[in-house]
């Protein structure tokens, strides 16, 4: 008697442990991962000097502007009401300019922080994915966002499930 309940025991703890290793779930930041890449510091490197580029050209146009206004404020009580009126027309052109301008830098870096990124970020989930299936893992969790990144093939969707249990039509 003792032997066959050593014996059930004993496989009941071995099925589990096999369950277990079956059932493997990784997790990974993402951010964490992206900033030990190289070519992620040469692409923050880039923008950087994109920014800083487009910073002083905006630092131009306000200084500009701003000397304009000082000029305006300072003399608008001797000029003639044409001069008043150019000036005028001169000071709103340029304060469209300047946010013309603000508006269009923060999408050309946008733009060109994807156009760095996204290959990166496409790598990396690339070699995420790879590790994922490698490890034979259900799935792989973005610790950062908390966002499903890998799933395996052992991944099981609910959702018919779930609307079944809730009487929602398929």
């Amino acid at each position: 008697m003792k032997p066959k309940i050593l014996i059930l025991i004993s496989m009941f703890f071995m099925t589990a442990v096999s369950v277990q290793a079956q059932s493997k779930i990784g997790y990974i930041n993402s951010l964490e991962l992206l900033s030990y890449m190289p070519d992620i510091r040469r692409a923050d490197s880039t923008l950087k000097l994109m920014a800083d580029e487009m910073q002083k050209q905006y630092g131009f146009y306000v200084q500009e502007y701003q000397t304009k206004l000082d000029d305006y404020n300072t003399n608008v009580p001797t000029w003639s009401p044409e001069k008043k009126e150019a000036t005028e027309t001169d000071l709103l052109s340029m304060q469209e300019r300047i946010a013309n301008y603000e508006q269009s830098s923060q999408q050309k870096i946008e733009k060109k922080k994807q156009e760095l990124y996204d290959p990166l970020v496409t790598r990396a989930n690339e070699a995420i994915q790879a590790v994922g299936k490698e490890q034979n893992l259900i799935c792989v969790i973005d610790a950062s966002t908390g966002a499903l990144i890998y799933a395996g093939e052992e991944m099981v969707n609910i959702l018919p499930l779930v609307k079944q249990k809730l009487n929602i039509p398929q």
